[in-house]
């Protein structure tokens, strides 16, 4: 189980963000939810380990109702 995010939506936009551990080290994570209709969704999750200066891209997903 993760731990718990925080964040919202602006403008049709989500950015969520929590704090993890990756192989002993904090990491922040943050997730953005966008190109929301009300079909489909686009959803990044991204890494950093210098405290959100530098990020990268994790996982990305393009989710739709079928």
């Amino acid at each position: 189980m993760s731990p718990p995010t925080i964040g919202g939506f602006h403008d049709g936009r989500g950015e969520f963000y929590s704090q993890e551990t990756l192989d002993g080290r904090a990491i922040l994570v943050r997730f953005v939810i966008s190109d929301i209709t009300a079909t489909a969704s686009h959803l990044s999750r991204r890494f950093s380990d210098d405290g959100g200066k530098h990020w990268e891209v994790n996982w990305i997903a393009t989710d739709s109702r079928m």
